[in-house]
Order: structure tokens, then sequence, then C-alpha cells
């Protein structure tokens, strides 16, 4: 019988290792288990990690919908704990901003600087206000070049 807290356990090696073929088969196990045993949270947090491998490979399409999901999943739990919220929302936001989806990406980005800022880590909310200040500096409005001076 798999144990779940192994499998990440061995996921997390394999993924520091730059494994990250292994990583991901050492989650998916872990996934299986948790969603099995209605540990949606466990099972939400270990998709998160599948996620996070697929972007650091640039495999944006196969993450999307793993980060979707977990967010789902923590967003309908009163147990969810709000570190764990931010930081599945933190890299959906960079997910979208690489997709070129910058609308949702500065939401995403205000709300999980909204969150780390409510956490008190101060390394989450500069890394969000970058990223908005970056965003806002992409938007049409902050375009200058075609308005006219009297």
């Amino acid at each position: 019988m798999v144990v779940a807290t192994e499998s990440v356990s061995r996921g997390h090696q394999a993924r520091s290792e730059g494994n990250f073929a292994v990583a991901r088969e050492h989650y998916a196990e872990a996934a299986t288990v948790y969603r099995e045993q209605k540990d949606m949270l466990a099972y939400a947090h270990t998709i998160r990690h599948i996620a996070d491998i697929y972007q650091e490979e640039s495999n944006l399409i196969e993450a999307k919908p793993l980060y979707e999901e977990a967010l789902e999943l923590y967003r309908s739990s009163l147990a969810t704990k709000l570190l764990d919220l931010a930081n599945a929302v933190r890299p959906y936001a960079l997910l979208n901003e690489k997709l070129g989806n910058l609308h949702l990406a500065k939401i995403l980005w205000e709300e999980a600087s909204h969150l780390y800022r409510s956490l008190r880590i101060d390394a989450g909310v500069s890394e969000c206000g970058a990223h908005i200040a970056r965003l806002a500096d992409q938007s049409p409005e902050s375009n200058t070049l075609g308005r006219i001076s009297l």
C-alpha cells in the first residue's frame, strides 16, 4: 500500500534534484491516495506541486487545469490555510501572466498580495507588487505615445 506522505517526500526529493518526471510520478501517486481518502486539501496541495513542476518545465497547458482544480478545492473549504491559498494563487497568477491573460493575472497578483500581507510575508508582498507594477506598465492606459499635449 502506498503511503501518501512518503510519496510526497520522494516527489520533493526528486524535484530538488531536477528529476521532474520522477517527481511528478511520486506526487501523482500521493494525489491518488489523497483523493481516495477524500482528503481534498492534501489532494489540492499535491496537485498544486504537480502544476508547479509543469510550469517549471514551461508546460503551461498541463499546469493550468491543475492550478484551477487546486484553487477550487481551497476556495470551497473553510479549513483552507491562507498560506496554502496564497501559494496556489501566486503561481496561477504567474501562469496567466505567461499566457498573456494580463487582466486575470493582475487580479490574481492583487489577491496573492492581500493574502501575503495578511500573513505578514513581506517577500510575497514585494514579489506581488513588482508583478502588479509591471502589468500596470503594460496596460494600454499607461501608454502615453498617442497623447497630444496642448
